[in-house]
């Protein structure tokens, strides 16, 4: 967990959220993927080639239009955790019967990225509410360690039930904790990112249980104000 204020991007994540425009992102994909309107069927209806060059440019295309939200969160377009999007299975690629309709690739791509950015805002109102509890107990450290632990423990909570704990799911939960200290403005010291690093251990496939992770989730916002590094 980086104290560095570069390497902690929420604010840039949250302030991009409402930048997103699926319209003009559905018209440049069309545009992009004109070469595969005229497929129908065929033994060169699904050339691999073709696909792969396709992929790539759509990929560009997300990358370089799509806000720190999608370049920085570690949720893009066909990650395993979050949007139900998989480059090889979904990209004019289904199963069993591929779909090679143009609007409905791009509609499951939408849709993929509108659940990205659903957990993001679900996120965000979690630390916002947390941050306004926060600051009201300015002065009272034991209080706002309180707050700290719940929200941590709701953040957690949460990416369980979004990504339903499949494989790798922590990698997500861990870049959420990130954000949500990095929206209550809480800079770690190094003994409490090591704290953070022995307590916090998920596993693929399994729900953090509730009382292991209230526990470890309230030792650790204790230390946090304890070891805090300041601006």
């Amino acid at each position: 967990m980086s104290s560095d204020p570069s390497k902690r991007p929420w604010r840039r994540i949250r302030e991009s959220l409402d930048t997103y425009e699926p319209e003009a992102l559905a018209t440049r994909l069309r545009d992009l993927l004109a070469p595969l309107q005229p497929v129908r069927s065929g033994a060169d209806a699904f050339r691999r080639g073709m696909l792969k060059l396709l992929k790539n440019q759509v990929q560009d295309l997300l990358r370089a239009t799509l806000g720190p939200w999608y370049t920085e969160s570690g949720l893009p377009l066909g990650n395993e955790n979050l949007g139900g999007y998989c480059w090889c299975h979904s990209f004019f690629n289904q199963n069993p019967t591929p779909n090679l309709d143009v609007d409905a690739n791009i509609r499951l791509m939408l849709e993929a990225l509108e659940r990205i950015r659903k957990y993001l805002y679900a996120l965000d109102a979690l630390f916002e509410a947390a941050r306004e509890r926060f600051l009201a107990a300015r002065g009272d450290k034991g209080l706002q360690a309180t707050v700290l632990a719940e929200a941590l423990v709701q953040t957690v909570d949460l990416t369980a039930a979004e990504t339903y704990c499949e494989e790798a799911w922590y990698q997500v939960a861990e870049s959420a904790m990130d954000w949500c200290l990095d929206s209550l403005d809480v800079r770690l010291g190094e003994s409490t990112q090591e704290l953070m690093g022995t307590l916090f251990v998920f596993e693929s496939w399994v729900t953090p249980p509730p009382g292991a992770l209230r526990a470890s989730a309230q030792r650790v916002a204790e230390a946090a104000l304890n070891d805090e590094v300041k601006p």
